[in-house]
């Protein structure tokens, strides 16, 4: 399906120059902020001269074309950066080698944003947080502060194969429980078929993700970095995972791996739980399942809620204090965010398969051509529903190390017949030595 724009290119550019819609605020104004290098003096050739890092090529190809686009005369340049997350860090904290914006991941942002090193940004968002989904905000305050930009992120869903799921008869609006899920479950298990995957081997599951970060878990922090990962609430969600392993409807398969995508693709596997990114996966890897896949809300412990989670928050767009082009590094920022009558950054969404944080994206039905040939319907308007209502994931610097601990002890839960509770009271301990150790 084309998107109708009603605003053309050449008319967002006017709008932008007029100083409608996307508005170039002043850096003086913001409150908290670290002091920015001085930006070069305006109608210079280095001024229009930006760098920024992403890691997605085929993403950040689309931005700069875009954006160069939208206003002439200025240049967008993207570097890819090996050992993306920790280039970035050091870097903040050595203050040199810097971009003048980047990228990064709801998992490692708290820790950028803790280096003193970014630019608060809560000034030049204020005409648009209204429209920026509550949860994804939340989770990317520090100490009050908004040091990033939430872009896009990506709701925990139920992915199933719609052939697979009419072959054994079932209907996939019975799965509303993880009882269900289970019970039903069993119709789909031979020597060659499950239901769905999971995985003890190097991640965390997915299915296991959904549960904690869901409605009905508590995730590993609340707010104030206090840890919460051994609740009732996840104890019970634990269990209900532990259940799912030992029902037999379930494979053992290691993330990524060859036979984990062949599975999918000959639908020895019926369903995946795994974050609505998951949609470019069938579409590059396997073309030959086009008008097969669905998707839906994924499962709850208790009847009648409607659950909802998202993988890992949002991601954050970031300006250093010492970035060489701060104003136009925000004007780049504002661009890929915001707005939301713009063809190349409507299609940006769905070639990463992402949900954009501002919410004036979803007032159309835009979804890229190629996905709604390859899935025959709008999942993108689907998912954005399936994500209302979500909590808010709180990700301190230490959640890389925390996973790393859980998933630990979900092994010796699952091997060594650790119980549910322990399983996380050990975690919640290792979890509590982090905090300590803070320097």
């Amino acid at each position: 399906m084309a998107m109708t724009s009603r605003l053309t290119r050449r008319r967002f550019l006017q709008g932008a120059a007029a100083g409608a819609g996307l508005s170039l605020m002043g850096l003086g104004g913001c409150t908290g902020a670290a002091t920015p290098a001085a930006a070069p003096a305006a109608g210079g050739e280095e001024a229009k001269k930006l760098l920024f890092w992403a890691w997605d090529e085929p993403i950040s190809e689309l931005m700069k074309q875009g954006f160069e686009a939208n206003f002439p005369g200025y240049v967008a340049n993207h570097e890819i950066i090996a050992d993306y997350s920790t280039t970035l860090y050091t870097s903040l904290v050595a203050g040199a080698g810097l971009p003048d914006c980047a990228w990064e991941d709801a998992h490692s942002y708290q820790k950028l944003a803790r280096t003193g090193q970014l630019l608060a940004l809560d000034d030049f968002l204020a005409p648009y947080k209204q429209d920026i989904l509550p949860f994804l905000w939340e989770g990317g305050l520090y100490n009050g502060n908004q040091y990033g930009v939430p872009r896009r992120y990506a709701p925990e869903v139920l992915w199933y194969r719609k052939d697979r799921f009419e072959e054994v008869g079932v209907d996939p609006a019975e799965i509303k429980t993880w009882e269900d899920f289970i019970t039903l479950g069993a119709k789909f298990v031979d020597d060659s078929h499950h239901l769905t995957p999971y995985t003890t081997i190097g991640s965390l599951d997915y299915n296991l993700q959904s549960m904690l970060f869901g409605k009905e878990g508590t995730g590993f922090f609340d707010a104030d970095d206090n840890v919460v990962v051994n609740s009732d609430q996840n104890v019970a969600c634990m269990e209900t995972w532990l259940r799912l392993v030992q029902s037999g409807v379930a494979r053992d398969m290691e993330l990524w791996s060859p036979a984990w995508y062949d599975a999918a693709a000959n639908a020895d596997v019926a369903c995946l739980i795994m974050p609505y990114w998951y949609g470019s996966e069938p579409r590059v890897q396997m073309p030959d399942t086009a008008g097969k896949w669905d998707i839906m809300r994924i499962p709850s412990i208790e009847s009648g809620v409607e659950n909802a989670s998202i993988w890992q928050g949002a991601m954050f767009w970031t300006i250093p204090a010492k970035s060489a082009n701060p104003e136009l590094a925000w004007k780049f920022i504002e661009y890929t965010t915001f707005a939301y009558e713009d063809s190349y950054m409507q299609e940006s969404m769905d070639r990463e398969f992402v949900l954009p944080a501002y919410t004036k994206f979803m007032e159309g039905d835009y979804f890229w051509e190629e996905a709604m040939q390859f899935f025959g319907s709008n999942l993108r308007q689907r998912a954005h529903e399936l994500a209302q209502g979500a909590p808010v994931n709180y990700l301190p610097p230490e959640y890389s190390e925390c996973e790393t601990i859980l998933l630990a002890e979900v092994l010796k839960m699952v091997n060594e017949g650790q119980t549910p509770q322990q399983t996380l009271d050990n975690a919640a301990q290792r979890f509590e030595e982090l905090l300590k150790a803070r320097v």
